[in-house]
């Protein structure tokens, strides 16, 4: 039974983006290298701009970032640590931008619905953190400083051997504001961030193998001002044409900074656990469960406050039974359960507005069969049944409870063609239940909302992948198919918002290219290539517009002691009308709400072709130190050069001011530097 174990293999000969020859699943595999080249401190750095992955900010202001798969809404991403659920929608809304890279081994992306056997809610795919090993003995520590107070630590030890170990990991980062346009409004937020992570894993015999992980994370960000005012409760008044030049946000701001200032804080504190147990030759059994509790205290500048306490708990156990040579058989029930409660002055004490506080549970059984028909040909067939319950708490609401129970089968097929060439076939059902309502729209429901969710949110995803792997060469063609059904969003166009399922079904496409080629030993290059096929439906309820079109060249050579990597990322044009950005003006005077006196001022409508250009350099000084150089957008492109993402929001019957209309980078060029040591 040990060789049925899956584990991820690190591949330092081709560091780059590939997909996982041995499993059945498309799988893509970040290392550490891939990591360390990115300067990525964070989830949500190290996989952006990944093929079919992109990090959206949702908001220049409060600084949320999503992570998007198949270009589906990240409320559809889940999050994995060593296979195991740890996030939960609420958590990952701010919750991406504060988990470490330290003690992170590989990264694995598996996109589309059905991905992961205890995720039925990944409709856009999984994102798994593989932790790193513990049976050696390791000492590594990294510092990093650059422009902008860029200033990076990062720590990791382990020690152990092949009957167990601990590892121990810790982290502090920070970033400043950048303020590009010179208008006294930041558009991207100032970030303090710190976590700490312990491991421990031990082997009992050949028989029962057992690992628990713990961590800590706190992450602050502050947007807005463009310098250390921390606000200490929401403005009394909101911002107003008085409070730019002109009323022209364009122009400086002369306003209370209370009027521009988001606050955001988040504590968490998590564990999690794993055994396997080989009840014999032929049959183990394994569970797996993790609990994390995260708090969230903000103020924003919209002009109230918002807490929320998040309680996440999963639990799983399966049995898996080898029958014959051929037939590998999983029976496992998971269960996941989420107590999210809020709290705010403004809305909940002052205007008595409904809570979006709840209670949620499912219970899902599941059947796999993974039969190996032969040398070229395996199948994974999936079974699942789950029974959702929502309870949200004010039960003022016009729907206030969801108890529904639905079957989901999943295929995914793999053919390998010759030594080279495979292809991979799948279809996969996910559903979500839509929790997070009030962030999910952050700064449109300063008014309240009214809860009108019927059904939850269900998909379906076809994909096929062609994937040729030889030594010197590695080549994936992939296209996809989602189809999402009563897609949950909030109607800007009601007041209070309500929040409701669409009655539409939106068919989601994309299609990617990949191509790595080791062009001499010493050097590789990557390109790939993503398009993003969103219906207009899709567009009009999505927070801000996605990229549609994009591709990227990764080149990586070693010469000597010296590694040069460099990532020139390029983005396609696009209409921004679809995603409701017409709603956007730059100039706000008498006629607030229909702006017919100022047609011109109205953002534009379409975004540019752009691109950006990253540089990593590594030097070997000696046998445990190396000194790395970077530069991340090189030549400082933003698109607040040439538009800020500040502009005058029309919302219903009113106007106020906003920071999302975003289609471009909002971070300037960074350089940097650092040390890093290895025992």
């Amino acid at each position: 039974m040990e060789a049925i174990e899956v584990s991820s293999d690190q591949n330092f000969d081709l560091p780059l983006s590939r997909i996982s020859r041995d499993s059945v699943v498309k799988k893509e595999v970040m290392v550490q290298e891939r990591i360390k080249h990115k300067n990525a401190v964070s989830l949500a750095r190290a996989v952006d701009l990944e093929p079919g992955v992109q990090t959206t900010l949702t908001c220049a202001n409060c600084g949320s970032q999503r992570i998007t798969l198949n270009g589906l809404r990240g409320e559809n991403t889940v999050v994995l640590i060593d296979g195991v659920p740890a996030f939960s929608s609420v958590s990952s809304f701010y919750g991406m931008e504060a988990i470490p890279m330290a003690g992170i081994g590989t990264i694995e992306i598996m996109r589309g619905a059905g991905s992961a056997l205890t995720a039925p809610e990944a409709i856009g795919g999984v994102v798994n953190l593989v932790t790193a090993r513990t049976d050696k003995n390791s000492f590594s520590y990294l510092v990093r400083g650059g422009e902008n107070q860029l200033f990076n630590q990062q720590l990791l030890g382990t020690y152990g051997d092949a009957k167990g170990g601990i590892l121990i990991a810790a982290q502090t980062n920070q970033m400043n504001y950048f303020d590009e346009d010179g208008n006294n409004v930041a558009e991207s937020s100032k970030q303090f961030q710190k976590s700490l992570f312990l491991k421990k894993d031990n082997r009992f015999g050949d028989k029962l193998k057992v690992s628990a992980r713990a961590g800590h994370h706190e992450l602050e960000l502050l947007g807005g001002v463009t310098h250390s005012y921390r606000p200490k409760t929401y403005p009394g008044d909101l911002a107003n044409e008085n409070d730019f030049q002109g009323g022209d946000v364009r122009n400086k701001y002369m306003g209370d900074p209370s009027k521009i200032a988001d606050i955001i804080r988040l504590k968490r504190t998590d564990g999690s656990g794993s055994f396997i147990y080989h009840l014999n030759s032929e049959m183990n059994l394994k569970g797996s469960f993790s609990l994390a509790k995260q708090n969230q205290d903000a103020i924003y500048s919209h002009g109230y406050d918002y807490d929320n306490e998040d309680m996440f708990r999963f639990l799983d156990v399966r049995v898996n039974k080898l029958i014959g040579v051929d037939h590998l058989v999983t029976f496992g029930v998971d269960n996941r359960n989420e107590e999210m409660n809020s709290s705010s002055d403004f809305l909940f004490r002052m205007n008595d507005f409904y809570r979006d506080s709840f209670e949620f549970d499912t219970l899902g059984l599941y059947l796999q069969d993974e039969w190996f028909i032969s040398q070229k040909d395996e199948l994974n067939l999936v079974l699942r049944f789950d029974r959702m319950k929502v309870d949200w708490q004010d039960k003022r609401l016009r729907t206030s409870k969801l108890d529904e129970s639905i079957v989901a089968p999943r295929i995914h097929y793999k053919r390998i063609h010759s030594d080279e060439l495979s292809s991979r076939f799948s279809f996969g059902v996910g559903y979500r239940a839509p929790l997070t309502l009030f962030e999910s729209q952050h700064g449109t429901n300063e008014e309240g909302f009214e809860l009108n969710i019927k059904k939850i949110e269900t998909a379906e995803t076809f994909t096929y992948t062609l994937n040729y792997e030889a030594q010197q060469r590695s080549s994936a063609f992939s296209g996809s198919l989602t189809r999402l059904k009563n897609m949950a969003y909030g109607d800007e166009e009601t007041i209070p918002m309500e929040f409701k399922n669409s009655s539409e079904v939106m068919n989601i496409g994309t299609i990617n290219f990949l191509q790595v080629e080791k062009v001499t030993p010493n050097w590789t290059i990557e390109a790939s290539f993503d398009w993003f096929i969103l219906p207009d439906s899709y567009k009009d309820k999505l927070p801000i517009a996605a990229q549609e079109t994009r591709a990227r060249l990764v080149s990586d050579y070693h010469f000597g002691k010296n590694e040069l990597v460099g990532f020139l990322n390029l983005t396609g044009p696009q209409n921004l009308r679809k995603y409701n950005y017409h709603k956007n003006y730059n100039v706000l005077r008498e006629d607030p709400l229909t702006f017919e006196d100022l047609p011109s001022s109205r953002k534009s409508q379409n975004s540019p072709f752009y691109y950006t250009i990253d540089l990593f350099f590594n030097r070997e000084l000696s046998k445990n130190f190396n000194w790395i150089l970077g530069v991340t957008n090189l030549f400082d492109y933003t698109q607040s050069k040439k538009e800020s993402p500040l502009s005058w929001r029309m919302h219903g019957d009113h106007v106020h001011l906003d920071n999302r209309h975003i289609w471009g980078p909002n971070q300037g060029r960074v350089i940097y530097s650092g040390i890093k040591a290895e025992i």
